[in-house]
């Protein structure tokens, strides 16, 4: 039904047919042609049809995006976010060395019939399959071989803008997006002086959640994986402005909240 009810009401916006796409094996930037597959829609649509549960998509949906997220700093793991300037979502593409295959700022276009379409932490996933054992994720594709065949690499590459936003006026329609928070301050709890708690001989990586309010005492949280690159780095304790990706999710001591998860620390300003 859900899956129906998706075409249903994408029938009418589809300009095109969805191009077929098959291609095998790296190819180096220079070898990457232009792309001038046009999108048929647009990525809020997922959010649009968003049911509760996992669904197929059977409609020749075309979405572009411009890649926001990579691993190249360890606080995203084999997947990357796309944004199309309504709406973000998650790529589940299940490998490593995502900063060289698909570079933050590069232009992607997705052909997502015969994909899945999920929700973690407010996000919207697309992957290869709807996995029958989670009522949320959904399948990685496993390898670029995979994801190839579905995504087509240009050679054009924009930068995408953070969102300009404060804490009261979060909502959860931004979940993917990029955006930026000023006036910050962090609120230590439990000795947390770190992002995270990285590898440090015996000690295994900890995922950290630092906590930030606002001046009108709003509160977001800051999720990094100990794997991230800046994992052990101390956490400024005077007014900052914070840029990343939009969560929602059980962060706040198992309360529902909005959280950022940052690229790197670039994303931290003093």
């Amino acid at each position: 039904m859900k899956e129906c009810k998706l075409y249903l009401s994408i029938a009418a916006a589809l300009l095109l047919t969805a191009c077929g796409y098959d291609r095998f094996g790296d190819m180096e930037r220079a070898d990457i042609p232009k792309v001038e597959t046009l999108p048929n829609a647009d990525l809020a649509l997922l959010y649009d049809n968003w049911y509760g549960e996992p669904f197929t998509v059977h409609a020749g949906l075309v979405f572009e995006g411009y890649v926001t997220s990579d691993d190249s700093d360890g606080n995203f793991f084999t997947t990357f976010i796309i944004d199309d300037g309504t709406a973000a979502v998650e790529v589940r593409a299940g490998f490593y060395d995502l900063h060289a295959y698909c570079q933050r700022g590069r232009r992607v276009v997705l052909h997502a019939e015969g994909l899945a379409v999920g929700m973690y932490n407010g996000i919207a996933q697309i992957g290869a399959a709807v996995n029958d054992y989670s009522t949320y994720r959904v399948e990685e594709f496993g390898s670029h071989i995979l994801l190839d065949r579905v995504l087509e690499r240009d050679v054009r590459f924009a930068e995408t803008l953070p969102l300009e936003v404060d804490i009261e006026t979060l909502d959860v329609s931004l979940c993917g997006r990029l955006v930026r928070i000023s006036g910050l301050v962090h609120m230590p709890q439990d000795g947390l002086d770190t992002w995270a708690q990285p590898a440090d001989g015996d000690m295994q990586p900890e995922t950290g959640t630092a906590m930030f309010r606002d001046i009108d005492g709003g509160r977001i949280a800051v999720v990094t994986s100990g794997y991230a690159a800046f994992a052990g780095e101390r956490i400024p304790t005077g007014k900052v402005t914070l840029t990343g990706i939009l969560m929602y999710g059980k962060f706040d001591g198992g309360s529902d909240c909005f959280a950022l998860k940052f690229r790197d620390l670039d994303d931290v300003a003093i």
